[in-house]
């Protein structure tokens, strides 16, 4: 239980950082593609929602220790990226899904409403390398402060 404790925190803590970092790179990049240079907010806000504790301290950390550390860290990187990005694809659209019929809207349906890649409004496709990057992030996380 304290191993969970601690993982959940930690993966709470580097979950939301990584989320604020990458929505704000990733919207920057979009204006630019969209509205050329001139238009890019220089100011780069991301966004999260206090709701991501859960995602990232529960979900997450349930998934890390039930299923990826017995079962996908073995695997060869090639398929690590393959399982995660699905995994967590499949885990953003669950959790934005149940966020919303609990809430009435889920904390990224304001954002991804009207995206090109947007499922539902619950996940977006296009961040599937984000989560794969992500997912390496939190196998370094849990080697260097759980082992």
């Amino acid at each position: 239980m304290i191993e969970f404790i601690k993982l959940g925190l930690l993966f709470s803590a580097f979950g939301c950082f990584l989320e604020v970092v990458f929505t704000s790179i990733y919207d920057s990049i979009e204006m630019y593609i969209r509205a050329g240079k001139s238009k890019v907010d220089v100011r780069f806000f991301g966004y999260w929602s206090i709701l991501y504790i859960f995602v990232y301290g529960f979900v997450l950390t349930a998934f890390w220790l039930n299923v990826a550390v017995p079962y996908v860290y073995p695997l060869h990187w090639l398929a690590r990226i393959f399982i995660y990005g699905f995994s967590f694809q499949f885990g953003e659209y669950i959790c934005m899904y149940l966020f919303h019929q609990i809430f009435g809207q889920s904390p990224s349906e304001s954002h991804y409403e009207g995206k090109f890649d947007s499922i539902n409004n619950f996940t977006r496709l296009s961040y599937f390398p984000a989560f794969v990057f992500e997912a390496f992030v939190f196998e370094a996380v849990y080697q260097v402060y759980m082992q």
